[in-house]
C-alpha cells in the first residue's frame, strides 16, 4: 500500500471518528432545551461522554498517522495537530482522578471553549486549502 493510500485512509478515518465523537456537544446543547431529562437520556449522555473521550483518542492517533504519511505540510496543519494534541491531553487529564476539583474545573474551561474548536477547524481548513 502506498503512502498516499495510507494517508487517505487515515485521513478519512480520523474525520469520521472526530465527527462521531464530537456530535456529543451539539446533541447536549439541543437536549438542554428539554430539561429535566428522563433517566434514560441521562444514562445515554453519560455513556456517550465516555465514548466521546475514547473515540477522540483514537481519532488523534489516526490524525497523527495521517499527518505522518501526508505530503501536505504547512504551519497551519502543524498548528492544528498541536491544538488537537492539547485538546486530547486536556481531556485525558480531566478524566484523571489525581487532580483536585478546582484544577479539573480550570482544565474543563480550557478544554471546552468553543473558540479553541473553531480555531482548530479553521486551521485544518486553511491548512488544506493553502496547500
Amino acid at each position: 500500500m502506498t503512502n498516499e493510500a495510507l494517508c487517505e485512509i487515515f485521513g478519512i478515518l480520523c474525520l469520521l471518528l472526530f465527527v462521531f465523537a464530537n456530535v456529543y456537544y451539539p446533541a447536549r446543547l439541543i437536549a438542554y432545551q428539554y430539561r429535566p431529562w428522563p433517566k434514560d437520556i441521562v444514562m445515554f449522555f453519560k455513556k456517550y461522554r465516555e465514548l466521546h473521550m475514547s473515540v477522540n483518542i483514537f481519532a488523534f492517533v489516526a490524525m497523527s498517522i495521517h499527518a505522518y504519511f501526508s505530503d501536505e505540510r504547512n504551519i497551519f496543519l502543524y498548528a492544528s495537530l498541536l491544538v488537537t494534541a492539547w485538546l486530547t491531553f486536556a481531556g485525558i487529564l480531566m478524566r484523571s482522578k489525581r487532580f483536585s476539583g478546582d484544577t479539573k474545573r480550570q482544565m474543563r474551561l480550557i478544554h471546552t471553549q468553543q473558540t479553541i474548536f473553531l480555531v482548530w477547524l479553521a486551521l485544518l481548513i486553511f491548512g488544506h486549502v493553502v496547500e
